[in-house]
């Protein structure tokens, strides 16, 4: 066994700091081969395709997320890991603490460039996207959040958070995917229809996994998605040579294609919406939560997304480093929370951040900061009570090696989730976290156990009115509605089908529009007007009459 999985591997584990030498070394190439393998889909059951450039894997077996299902509620969570271990004493910062600027005379942020939040903490100033989140009370931040007897290795402590286990204790599980055929005992014969989970981009192979294989897919590029798209099958068992290779070749690929449940389906749920807001270009998370808000509002009926954002291993140079992370943090959560919003969904979405670790209190003598402990957890959404949760660091009172003291058990945050946005009822939630663990109050409105609302029926996906006035000369108004996100043809015709005008053609949020059609210099006549979306056509008739 891997000596990063024994109980040696705690908080003075030789290998944490920059200045460990060859230790250190030795620690992020197993780290980073962990990682690579993860990518190959090798560390984990199950598998990955591409959705627009973005790596997705799927999961439906475990028993919370059948739990979740059997609630029926239509609330969604979605995890942001930030891989290598965020800073929080630079992200939360207590700008009126001295004890903060003596210990960090080269990667304080300055006073003047803080944030404010309360009257002793704010925000690194990269964060100035998500301000008006907190303002207007949909950003919360737990404090000082971690657990007991930390452990410094990058994936061990990756593990406990994934796993939700003690440090002492090396758990082959997550969280999310505990039980597996307790709840679910018909899952052979009768496997759920869509997926319940959705990983996209990196993350921890942990945190969906079961005591059996996980159900899951794999595409390694663009063209087999555009494929997908096209075909609904991952592999064309046609283009193969008239050759003995080539009926092989089609017996793997058929195969292939069977095996992959969801690929349909998600690219189904891919293909009814689209983006209502332009996402930051050059930024990793923004690009997994763009597919992640078209699969929300494709209503592909997953309650729990995951998505990465890496490089948070600040040693050195951190001030530059970690700017630029938690700017692309911001923006890419504001765009998403503006994307949801735009479809009435940010209330039915909460966002969670987590890391690994934070780092130490003090700077290194590299301009960055060793591996830490307690930091602060991040939540987004409409269903939040916004605010500060929990003290601020105690800076004046570290652990025996210099690390911040947690406040809270980040397994509280995990049990708030489970019990008062899904609903899940408090003897369930100690069976996934392996015990109780007392809930916060940062959820606005927490489901009472057993009674998570039906979904609500879904209105009719578009409508197209009467253009009024009917008869016209020579205008008269289109008006349609959309009842997601989805681009949209408008087009008028002649009795002979021969195109008059375009009126509209593009990405529009939901809604609903009303356009002027002008039919100066035409004939009298009957004229059509279509109404084209992924969802359906839909026409009608109007009369010009001079």
């Amino acid at each position: 066994m891997c000596d990063a999985h024994t109980l040696a591997s705690r908080a003075l584990r030789y290998g944490s700091r920059l200045e460990h030498g060859p230790a250190h070394t030795e620690e992020h190439r197993r780290w980073s081969r962990r990682d690579f393998l993860t990518g190959l889909g090798l560390a984990a059951a199950g598998g990955a395709f591409l959705l627009g450039g973005t790596p997705v894997k799927t999961f439906a077996r475990s028993r919370l997320l059948s739990e979740l299902r059997r609630l029926e509620t239509d609330r969604v969570l979605v995890l942001i890991q930030l891989s290598g271990g965020n800073d929080g004493l630079n992200t939360i910062i207590p700008f009126n603490d001295d004890l903060y600027y003596n210990a960090r005379p080269g990667l304080a942020i300055p006073k003047a460039d803080v944030l404010p939040l309360s009257g002793d903490l704010g925000m690194h100033p990269s964060f100035e996207a998500l301000a008006p989140l907190f303002s207007e009370g949909h950003m919360a931040v737990l404090q000082n959040v971690g657990y007991p007897n930390p452990v410094l290795s990058h994936f061990r402590s990756t593990d406990i958070w994934a796993s939700a286990g003690d440090s002492d204790v090396v758990e082959t599980t997550g969280w999310v995917g505990r039980y597996l055929d307790a709840a679910f005992p018909n899952f052979e014969e009768a496997p759920p229809e869509y997926p319940l989970a959705v990983q996209i981009g990196g993350g921890s192979p942990l945190l969906f996994q079961g005591p059996s294989a996980n159900m899951g897919m794999s595409l390694l590029s663009v063209e087999l998605f555009d494929r997908i798209a096209e075909t609904g099958l991952l592999y064309d068992t046609a283009a193969v040579p008239e050759t003995t290779y080539g009926a092989e070749m089609a017996f793997v690929r058929t195969v292939a294609n069977d095996s992959f449940k969801y690929a349909s389906i998600i690219q189904e749920a891919a293909n009814k919406a689209g983006n209502a807001v332009e996402y930051p270009s050059n930024n990793p998370l923004a690009g997994s939560l763009a597919v992640t808000a078209q699969l929300i509002k494709g209503q592909l009926g997953a309650r729990i997304y995951t998505a990465s954002l890496g490089s948070f291993d600040t040693h050195a140079n951190q001030l530059a480093t970690q700017g630029t992370l938690l700017r692309n943090l911001a923006e890419a959560v504001e765009a998403f929370y503006a994307d949801l919003a735009a479809d009435g969904l940010s209330d039915r979405v909460l966002i969670m951040t987590f890391s690994e670790f934070g780092r130490r209190i003090s700077q290194n003598g590299s301009g960055g900061t060793d591996h830490g402990a307690a930091a602060p957890m991040l939540l987004f959404g409409d269903g939040l009570t916004g605010g500060l949760y929990g003290n601020a660091p105690n800076l004046s009172d570290p652990d025996e090696t210099g690390n911040i003291r947690y406040e809270i058990d980040f397994r509280s945050a995990y049990a708030t989730v489970l019990q008062d946005w899904f609903g899940m009822a408090p003897e369930t939630v100690a069976e996934v976290l392996r015990q109780p663990f007392e809930t916060l109050p940062f959820v606005r409105s927490p489901l009472v156990t057993g009674t998570a609302p039906e979904p609500e029926p879904l209105p009719q996906t578009i409508t197209l009115e009467q253009n009024y006035p009917n008869p016209f000369n020579p205008r008269t108004t289109i008006s349609f509605t959309l009842a997601r996100t989805a681009p949209v043809r408008l087009q008028v015709f002649d009795v002979q089908g021969r195109l008059v005008r375009t009126l509209a053609d593009g990405l529009r949020p939901a809604g609903t529009y009303t356009l002027s059609f002008d039919a100066e210099g035409l004939p009298s006549g009957t004229y059509f007007y279509r109404l084209e979306t992924l969802d359906g056509v839909r026409t009608r008739t109007m009369a010009l009459v001079r």
